[in-house]
């Protein structure tokens, strides 16, 4: 019974642990939806007594590598901290993105779902936290925060978030993970880093051709006369 007991203290021990994660992101989105992230996130170092690994977020170096890693996904300028004053751990890195649709590509992301896609006046933004039930019922988990922001290549003409112009910020805790978490925003012109037809670079090729055709059509026309 005892045996039983202790069991049962260190599961729930490893699962209040595992959601002991306070998250900083901040997304900087292009038209072609490429861009960049700065992303922070930090424990208390009691919480590291057993590994470097927390819930899916590592606390080495060679772990921060290998889970924002994957095809058009890069991480850099990794920093891994310790603050003695309230005795926690830090990683702060850059991350670099070619598709934000992909980006649940690398392993850091994959409790998370993206979307950029085109719109009814626009592009739609989407990104879903999945639901962690173990974490989210965990004691205290309303303590530990989870700030999302994006800022978006145009106005942002609707969204769930706090709008600062171009900027969304999304304020949630790991308490809110008992359900999946979902930000969106709807973003004016969002996708007029894709010029086509028309409207890009055709236009002024087409406008330049018909110019040209109607000068030397009038000079033929004149030599004639």
């Amino acid at each position: 019974m005892k045996s039983f007991t202790l069991s049962v203290f260190v599961v729930l021990c490893l699962i209040v642990i595992n959601g002991c994660v306070n998250v900083d992101q901040k997304v900087t989105l292009k038209s072609d939806g490429s861009g960049t992230i700065k992303l922070h996130y930090w424990t208390g170092m009691k919480n590291l007594s057993m590994g470097d690994e927390i819930g899916g977020f590592s606390f080495s170096e060679s772990g921060v590598k290998s889970n924002y890693t994957a095809s058009g996904i890069e991480p850099s300028n990794i920093k891994i901290e310790e603050n003695t004053d309230d005795s926690t751990k830090h990683v702060k890195l850059d991350i670099s993105f070619k598709d934000f649709n992909k980006l649940s590509d690398a392993k850091g992301f994959a409790k998370s779902k993206t979307s950029w896609a085109k719109g009814k006046d626009g592009m739609d933004y989407k990104y879903t936290l999945l639901k962690d039930t173990a974490n989210a019922g965990g004691m205290g988990m309303e303590e530990f925060k989870l700030v999302y922001e994006t800022t978006f290549p145009g106005e942002v003409t609707a969204t769930n978030g706090t709008k600062d112009g171009m900027k969304v910020t999304w304020n949630k805790t790991v308490a809110d993970l008992k359900n999946d978490v979902e930000m969106t925003a709807s973003v004016k012109g969002g996708d007029s880093g894709k010029k086509c037809g028309l409207f890009g670079m055709e236009l002024p090729i087409i406008v330049g051709l018909g110019l040209m055709f109607a000068f030397t059509f009038k000079n033929k026309k004149k030599n004639k006369a």
